[in-house]
C-alpha cells in the first residue's frame, strides 16, 4: 500500500537540519504552570503558544499529551487546537506527534484516526497495541503514521512488557517490535515504535533486530535516561523527547527564554554526539 504519510519525511529533513534528536513533549500541567500563564484568560493557550514562540527553531518534532488538555474538557479541547494550529504556523516543518496513546475497537480507532488525522492534521499518533492489528490498520488506511507502544519507560513496564511468551524465547516487547515490522512492510513509513530511554540496553537489542524501524524514545532528562548512551543505542531514526525538563523548567515570567535555554543545552549536546 502506498504511504500518504510524510512524517518520515519531515523528520528525517529536520533532524538533518538541526544534527539533532530533540522532540519538545508539551504536558501543560495546570498546578505546574507559571503564574503569568494561570493569571491568562485561557492558561494553556498562553503557555503553549509561549513555548511554542521561544522553541520551535530548536525542535526536530513536538509532543504534545492530550491528557493535559482534556482534563478541561472544551477549554482544554479549544487550547489543544489552538496549540496545533501555531505549531503549524510558525513552524510548519517540524512534524507533531500527538501522544494520545489511544487503542480500541476499529470502528472507534476509525473515529480517533479522522479527529486526529483529518480534523487536527497532526503527523503522527501514539497507539497502544494491546487490542491487535484490526485496532491498528484504521490509523494507517487514513495515511496516519503511528507509534506502537513497544517497551515503554516506566518502572512497572516490566509488569507485562517483559513477560517471556510461552513456547518463544522472547519477550512481549519484543513479539510486538517483529509484529511492527511486519505491518510497517505492508504499511510502509507509517509504523513506527515506543521505546523508553530509561532502557538504553534493550534499545540497543531492538535497533539491532529492526534497524528500518523509527524509535519514539522518552523517558530522557526528568525520567533519568542517558542522553550519550540513547544516541549510542538508537542510531538517527530516534526521537528523543524532553518534556518537563525543558517546558516547565521554570516558573518565572520569562519562562519561555528559559525553556529555550534548555533546549540550547540538549540541542548543543546532540550536535555533539549525532551520528
Amino acid at each position: 500500500m502506498n504511504s500518504k504519510s510524510n512524517f518520515v519525511q519531515k523528520f528525517n529533513s529536520r533532524r538533518d537540519a538541526l544534527k539533532s534528536f530533540l522532540c519538545i513533549g508539551l504536558d501543560p500541567e495546570l498546578e505546574k504552570l507559571p503564574k503569568v500563564s494561570l493569571d491568562s484568560k485561557a492558561p494553556l493557550v498562553h503557555f503553549t503558544e509561549t513555548i511554542i514562540r521561544y522553541t520551535h527553531s530548536l525542535a526536530t518534532a513536538w509532543k504534545p499529551n492530550v491528557a493535559f488538555f482534556e482534563r478541561l474538557g472544551a477549554e482544554g479541547y479549544f487550547a489543544l487546537e489552538h496549540m496545533v494550529r501555531v505549531m503549524k504556523e510558525v513552524s510548519p516543518e517540524v512534524p507533531i506527534v500527538m501522544d494520545a496513546k489511544r487503542g480500541d475497537l476499529a470502528n472507534t480507532s476509525k473515529e480517533y484516526a479522522k479527529y486526529f488525522f483529518e480534523k487536527l492534521g497532526v503527523d503522527a499518533l501514539t497507539v497502544n497495541p494491546y487490542m491487535g492489528r484490526d485496532s491498528l490498520v484504521p490509523y494507517l488506511d487514513l495515511g496516519g503514521y503511528i507509534f506502537v507502544l513497544g517497551l515503554t519507560s516506566n518502572p512497572s513496564s516490566a509488569d507485562f512488557q517483559k513477560q517471556k511468551l510461552v513456547g518463544k524465547d522472547l519477550y512481549l516487547y519484543e513479539e510486538v517490535s517483529d509484529q511492527m515490522a511486519k505491518l510497517g512492510e505492508e504499511y510502509p513509513n507509517q509504523v513506527g515504535l515506543v521505546v523508553g530511554g530509561t532502557h538504553p540496553s534493550e534499545i540497543q537489542s531492538l535497533r539491532a533486530r529492526h534497524p528500518e524501524l523509527y524509535f519514539l524514545i522518552p523517558g530522557f532528562g526528568a525520567q533519568g535516561g542517558d542522553l550519550e548512551s540513547i544516541i549510542g543505542a538508537s542510531g538517527k531514526r530516534s526521537l528523543i523527547n524532553s518534556s518537563r525538563g525543558i517546558t516547565l523548567s521554570s516558573l518565572e515570567e520569562n519562562f519561555g527564554q528559559i525553556a529555550q535555554k534548555k533546549a540550547e543545552e540538549v540541542h548543543l549536546q546532540m550536535n555533539q554526539l549525532f551520528l
